[in-house]
This record gives C-alpha cells, sequence and structure tokens, in this order.
C-alpha cells in the first residue's frame, strides 16, 4: 500500500494537471495571437511603432497593477474562483477589439484585458505549484510551460495567416471561441474541494502588511533576475514581425515556429537536469544563449539568421524559466504560493512593459540593430544579478537546513 501511495504521490500528469494545461494553452494561445495581430490593427488604423509599444505597456501595466489582488484571492478564498474569473475577463475583451475603431479604444481596451492575463497566468501558475509532485517541480513546470511553448507556435502564425487571408474581426472572433474553451476547462478544476492542499493546512487567518499583500519577499531575488529577461522578451514578441518587414523578409512565422520547438525540447530536457544536478547547470548556458540569440538578429539579414536566432532563444529561455519558476516555488512558503507566482509575474510583466515601450521608441530614434543590442545587454546584467544575488539567497537556505539542496 505504501509503495502504491509513493508512486501515486510521484503521478505528474493528473486529471487536474492535464485540465490546468489546457486552460492555459488555450489562454496562452489567444494572447500570442493578439500579441502579434494587434500591432499590426494598430497600423491598420493609422499607428505607429510607438502605439505598437504601448498597447503591449498599457497590457502589462494593469496586470501588474492587478496582481497583487489575484494573489491575495488565491491565496486566501480560491484557485479556482480566480481561473475562472480569468477566463472570463479573456474572452469578453478578445471580443470587443471588433469594436475598436480607433487608437484610443484600442488601448483602452488592451489595457483592460490586462487583468484578464494576470488572473489566468497567476491563478494557473499557483494551480500547478499546489500539484504538482516537489520532486519532480522543475519538471512539472517545464512540462506546464510547454502550454506556453505550442501556443507560442501556434498563435502568432495562427494570426498571421488569419490576417493575411481574412481580416482582422475574423482574429477577434476566433481568440474569443478560444478564450471561451479555456474558460469551460476551469469550470472542472476543483482540486481545492477534494481534500486540503498543503496551502490550505492552517486554517488561522493571518492578518497581511501591506508590502505581504504587493509582493512575497523571497521571491524577489528570482523577480529580479527574471525582470531583465523579459525587458528582451517584450521587444522580441512586439518588434519580430515589424523588424523582419523592414529588411523584406517575408514568412516570419517560421521564426515563431522554429523558436517554439526549441523551447519545447529543452523544457522537458532542462527540467529534468534542473531537478537532478541544481538550477546553475542549467540556467547560467541558458542566459548565454539568449545574449547570442540577440547578437545574431541584430545584425540579422536573412530568414536563416532569424532561424539560428530563434533555435537559441528557444533552447535559451527553454531551459532558464521553468527552473526560475521552479526555484521560486521552492523558495516560497506553502500559504503565499499566491503572492510568490504574483511576484515572479510581476517581474515578467514589468520587464516585458517596460521593454516594448522604451525599445518602441528606440526603434524609432536609432533603429531595430541597437534595440537588440540592448536586449542582450539586459539579459547580461541578468546573470550578474543571479550570480551574485539570488545564487547567495539558495546557498543561505542550504546552510540552515531549508531542505533546497536541489535547487543549488
Amino acid at each position: 500500500m505504501q509503495r502504491q501511495s509513493n508512486t501515486a504521490e510521484k503521478k505528474l500528469w493528473t486529471k487536474y494537471f492535464i485540465l490546468t494545461f489546457i486552460y492555459a494553452l488555450f489562454t496562452s494561445t489567444a494572447n500570442n495571437m493578439l500579441l502579434t495581430g494587434l500591432p499590426l490593427y494598430a497600423l491598420h488604423l493609422g499607428g505607429d511603432n510607438s502605439i505598437s509599444g504601448l498597447l503591449f505597456g498599457l497590457f502589462m501595466l494593469f496586470a501588474i497593477l492587478s496582481r497583487p489582488l489575484f494573489g491575495k484571492l488565491i491565496d486566501e478564498k480560491s484557485r479556482r474562483m480566480v481561473l475562472i474569473a480569468g477566463g472570463v475577463i479573456s474572452a469578453f475583451l478578445s471580443l470587443s477589439y471588433v469594436f475598436a475603431f480607433s487608437i484610443g479604444l484600442l488601448l483602452v481596451l488592451r489595457a483592460l484585458h490586462g487583468f484578464g492575463f494576470s488572473a489566468t497566468t497567476n491563478s494557473s501558475g499557483t494551480v500547478v505549484s499546489d500539484i504538482v509532485p516537489k520532486s519532480r517541480l522543475a519538471e512539472g513546470i517545464g512540462y506546464f510551460g510547454l502550454a506556453n511553448t505550442l501556443s507560442t507556435a501556434v498563435g502568432p502564425a495562427l494570426s498571421l495567416f488569419i490576417i493575411v487571408n481574412f481580416n482582422f474581426n475574423i482574429l477577434f472572433i476566433v481568440t474569443t471561441l478560444i478564450g471561451f474553451i479555456a474558460l469551460f476547462c476551469s469550470l472542472f478544476i476543483n482540486y481545492e474541494k477534494n481534500g486540503e492542499p498543503d496551502h490550505k493546512l492552517s486554517n488561522i487567518k493571518v492578518k497581511r502588511k501591506l508590502t505581504e499583500i504587493m509582493y512575497e519577499k523571497t521571491a524577489l531575488p528570482t523577480a529580479l533576475v527574471t525582470v531583465f529577461i523579459y525587458v528582451a522578451m517584450g521587444a522580441t514578441m512586439t518588434f519580430i514581425p515589424t523588424y523582419a518587414l523592414s529588411l523584406g523578409i517575408e514568412d516570419i512565422g517560421i521564426y515563431f515556429i522554429v523558436y517554439s520547438f526549441a523551447l519545447f525540447f529543452t523544457r522537458i530536457a532542462g527540467g529534468k537536469l534542473a531537478d537532478k544536478y541544481g538550477s546553475s547547470l542549467v540556467i547560467i548556458p541558458g542566459l548565454i544563449m539568449i545574449v547570442l540569440s540577440f547578437v545574431v538578429l541584430a545584425y540579422a539579414t536573412s530568414l536563416s539568421a532569424f532561424i539560428i536566432s530563434a533555435i537559441l532563444y528557444g533552447l535559451g529561455l527553454g531551459s532558464v524559466d521553468p527552473t526560475l519558476n521552479a526555484v521560486m516555488i521552492r523558495l516560497c512558503p506553502p500559504d503565499r504560493r499566491g503572492a510568490g507566482n504574483s511576484t515572479f509575474f510581476t517581474a515578467k510583466d514589468l520587464g516585458g512593459g517596460f521593454g516594448a515601450v522604451i525599445f518602441g521608441f528606440i526603434s524609432l530614434s536609432q533603429g531595430f540593430r541597437f534595440v537588440f543590442l540592448y536586449c542582450a545587454l539586459s539579459v547580461i546584467i541578468a546573470m550578474i544579478a543571479y550570480h551574485f544575488i539570488l545564487r547567495k539567497q539558495i546557498n543561505s537556505i542550504k546552510k540552515i537546513g531549508g531542505g533546497v539542496k536541489e535547487i543549488a
């Protein structure tokens, strides 16, 4: 009986993991379709690259502002409630773009959509941290991250296909339908009723300080590393299609497909290596590959150079992102996972939003080459922060018996 129990505890692909994976896959697909399509829609309405950056920046700003609220609700109320709320907000706002006939209204709707993005990512990430066996945490998060990987492959390419062959309204209707499929899945994720997860083992209500609501202190070093990585990420997702067009390169959708295949491979292998040998073996080489990908991109003149950059970027980010996420969860108390995920995803939002806005203006004044060289510099700063700050936190917990030997 004990052997059966241990086997069950180590099972990864459970009913709730699969449902959460599908939920994340569909919400991420819709989001990636809009990330690619809305900048082009803004150009269609008469905007320029700065408007494209503002679309991403406002989206991230409102996600950041709402993350502490959703983190608090996740920790103190229900993961499922926030999952459903995020699905509802995202689906209906996707439909609302059909009625965005001006740049001003488009910016307002995109800002409000940040609430839905915050709710879906916060809640799904926290659910996974609850249900994945702790001995397979990096591996489980790596597999879960494949939802975003697949959506990155499918979303931008599908978005460009719909825009070229149909119109923007069809794009918004398709993303709405995808959003409702995700919402349907969230209705069946009710594991909190089937026993007491470890984040609910204590019935003691703790009155939190404002700073504790805003962020989780154990997640701050991980967030610092993450924010510099995602400054670069914001520029990549926002400006790759426009950059390619400026060089006269067609079929740039293949960049996202190749990037996603590389990401797919390392999310599986990287998580297992991190669980077995520690985070540094995965994170440091991954960051180096990301830096190289941006240097290649800065000097790209052909589709083949874009593809080389996509391979390096996918291999690097696929190694780094889930490993950092697993490090954060292991360092975070179980009853603060909602706040921890809020802090971690806020770092992504801050980095991505800042990157999209500032690089939008840099692209106008200095050109895309400098945008991607600055991206490489940002990732180098992330590498320095990991070595001197996050590793110091990990090592200090090891010394006091924090039980995080596997993340060193």
